[in-house]
């Protein structure tokens, strides 16, 4: 819960807000907490923070703290408490806010888009409790419900619209800098929706590579001829500090203590209808497929049942058989399965047929047809501890190490932010036991961040700061919460062979190593009626596969760009390839595929194109923001940080 309320923070949206009960108007806006009422503090005059010289008032920060308060607790109810809101640290999210808003206010006014008395005037003029029948109340009346906000003058209510309105004039520059064309939105939308269900044969270019060989001309003549291929745009090398996950979990062992008092909070999360330990043989058929594609699996899948039913052993028909990739390779053994987890007819069998005995041949749309042997049954109920404790150990020492991870790298970033190391050593010197410091080498936008893979925030970041820049606040990355250092800034060109001889002799290799997967892969295509029958001249096992434009294909490291195209593009039920994928060569055979259809694509591009430029909006502010606070002078007043939460609306 503590956690959804972090990130909620960071989306919720106020706007203007009248109540025709004389007891509060506010307005606040996006991610800056402005408005309301609280109880003027004794020390009215004392700052908040300075920012670049401009101050953020005690009465500033204490509207904003209100109005979250507020927000939360209509959103939460009884959940949000004053030692929640602590324990989120709510003063500082609501600190930061205003900084941010100020430093906003302060780039507008270089750019001269600050709010005119005009502007004011006609903002005033729209808020209906001020312009009842649409005419305003008066100034007596306004003055007094002005007193109602905590203003102290009609002047500062009016200050505080025109920062909003500035704000706004700001937001939208940002906005209308972030151009995404139609056609850009539809081929990203195609490219997340669309997928296709292959079941491949991927020859390893490595089974050839022990017998290539590559002499320093060929490496050369491979350089010159592939040019392309090491031209790089501008690139970015950074070093970082990460607390690495992996390595911190691997030092923690929860307790069993912890672990039972863990199951007992959380006992509801076991509870479950029934379960049955299975045995299981499926025999696919392909839901687009011919009735006689049907028929023989249904004949294979009764041949079946008459072996095990005469004595047959199980575990050795269903690895010599059965095409289920989950439980094939134990002999048909699923282990417990949860009633209701999976097709229904299987469910319906799985929990009706008498146990020890061999089912007939049940089918399912989704799949083909089943075998199955129901071996146990467990009555509704709570999952015991020791069949969970493991789930439960796993799950403690993995918070215990996000924990532990973000308590690390965020003193190591005060610290670092006191100390302002001056090169990449006394950076890295910042390392220990628990945070390592790492390299990327050189990358452009859009690669994979190497050593951290994709990660919009620290690209968006990277491509925006100046060399010897580091980030004010750490970044999470899928090892962990890091802090980068920008190393260096290259501009676009070729990358000299001498820096990347080893690389283009690897690359050189592999060509002819794939030239001969294919080759091989070709010949045993020839008169190959389906996919298991490539399979099995080229003596590999063939596995099965969802593939979509939007990731790659798991157990295929690598590009596999190409083969998704052809799957995406491939006749369903053909033998089709070879086609280059990652390190290997892939023959496949299509068995469904999901497009959109010209008229849903026509449907979704338009909204799927507002939230693509929603998503870079963000990402452009957000770089604008951390460049911000780099040039800026914050002073931060720490009483604020430390005043205790409360909702009691003051009066002026």
């Amino acid at each position: 819960m503590l956690k959804s309320m972090r990130e909620s923070f960071h989306h919720l949206k106020w706007i203007l807000l009248a109540v025709v009960a004389a007891f509060v108007i506010g307005f606040v806006y996006v991610d800056m907490g402005l408005g309301g009422a609280q109880q003027k503090s004794s020390d009215d005059r004392s700052y908040a923070a300075r920012v670049n010289g401009e101050t953020i008032t005690y009465t500033d920060f204490n509207r904003a703290l209100y109005f979250a308060e507020e927000n939360y607790r209509r959103t939460y109810g009884q959940q949000f408490t004053p030692d929640m809101a602590e324990a989120m640290g709510l003063n500082r999210q609501v600190l930061n806010s205003l900084v941010d808003q100020r430093l906003l206010l302060q780039q507008a006014r270089r750019l001269h888009l600050t709010a005119t008395p005009a502007e004011v005037r006609r903002r005033i003029l729209t808020i209906p409790v001020l312009n009842p029948d649409g005419k305003f109340i008066g100034a007596e009346l306004y003055t007094r419900y002005v007193g109602q906000l905590g203003f102290a003058t009609a002047a500062d209510f009016e200050d505080e619209i025109s920062r909003d309105i500035t704000l706004q004039k700001i937001e939208s520059t940002i906005a209308s800098s972030v151009v995404i064309s139609s056609k850009a939105a539809q081929a990203e939308l195609l490219r997340s929706s669309e997928n296709a269900n292959i079941r491949y044969v991927l020859y390893p270019a490595a089974n050839e590579a022990a017998a290539v060989t590559v002499t320093p001309a060929d490496v050369e003549a491979y350089y010159r001829n592939n040019q392309a291929k090491y031209a790089h745009g501008e690139q970015r090398e950074l070093k970082y500090l990460v607390a690495d996950l992996a390595r911190i979990r691997s030092q923690i062992v929860p307790t069993e203590q912890e672990v039972r008092a863990r199951y007992g909070a959380s006992k509801e999360d076991y509870k479950t209808g029934g379960s049955a330990h299975i045995l299981h043989i499926l025999i696919k058929v392909n839901p687009t497929g011919a009735p006689q594609e049907d028929a023989a699996a249904r004949a294979k899948a009764e041949s079946l049942v008459k072996q095990l039913r005469a004595g047959a052993d199980f575990a050795k028909l269903a690895k010599e058989n059965s095409q289920d990739p989950s439980s094939a390779g134990n002999g048909g053994d699923m282990g417990f399965i949860e009633r209701g987890a999976t097709v229904e007819p299987f469910d319906q069998a799985a929990f009706s047929i008498p146990l020890n005995t061999i089912s007939d041949p049940i089918r399912s749309k989704e799949y083909g047809y089943h075998i199955i042997k129901v071996v146990e049954r467990r009555p509704a109920g709570y999952k015991p501890f020791e069949e969970v404790s493991g789930q439960i150990a796993a799950q403690l020492a993995s918070q215990k190490a996000q924990d532990q991870a973000r308590e690390e790298i965020t003193r190591i970033a005060a610290t670092i932010k006191a100390k302002k190391p001056a090169t990449a050593a006394a950076f890295a010197a910042f390392a220990n036991d628990r945070v390592s410091s790492n390299d990327t080498q050189w990358f452009q936008k859009g690669d994979n961040i190497p050593g951290l893979g994709v990660n919009q925030q620290l690209m968006a970041w990277v491509f925006t700061a100046k060399e010897g820049d580091i980030t004010d606040q750490p970044i999470g990355t899928s090892r962990g919460p890091a802090i980068p250092y920008l190393v260096g800034i290259r501009p676009a060109g070729i990358t000299a062979l001498a820096e990347i001889r080893q690389r283009v002799e690897n690359d050189a290799k592999l060509a002819k190593a794939l030239d001969i997967a294919r080759q091989k892969l070709t010949s045993a295509m020839a008169g190959a009626p389906n996919i298991d029958a490539v399979a099995s001249k080229v003596g590999l096992v063939p596995q099965d596969a969802v593939v979509t434009r939007e990731r790659g294909i798991r157990n295929i490291p690598g590009d596999t760009s190409a083969l998704v195209q052809a799957a995406m593009a491939g006749k369903v039920g053909g033998v089709s390839g070879p086609v280059v994928a990652g390190d290997g060569v892939v023959a496949f055979q299509v068995n469904e595929q999901k497009k959109l259809e010209p008229a849903a694509l026509a449907s979704q591009v338009g909204p799927f194109l507002e939230q693509l430029h929603q998503r870079e909006f963000i990402n452009l502010r957000s770089a604008l923001l951390e460049r911000l606070r780099k040039e800026a002078t914050v002073e931060i007043n720490k009483k604020v940080l430390e005043q205790a939460h409360g909702n009691t609306p003051a009066q002026s």
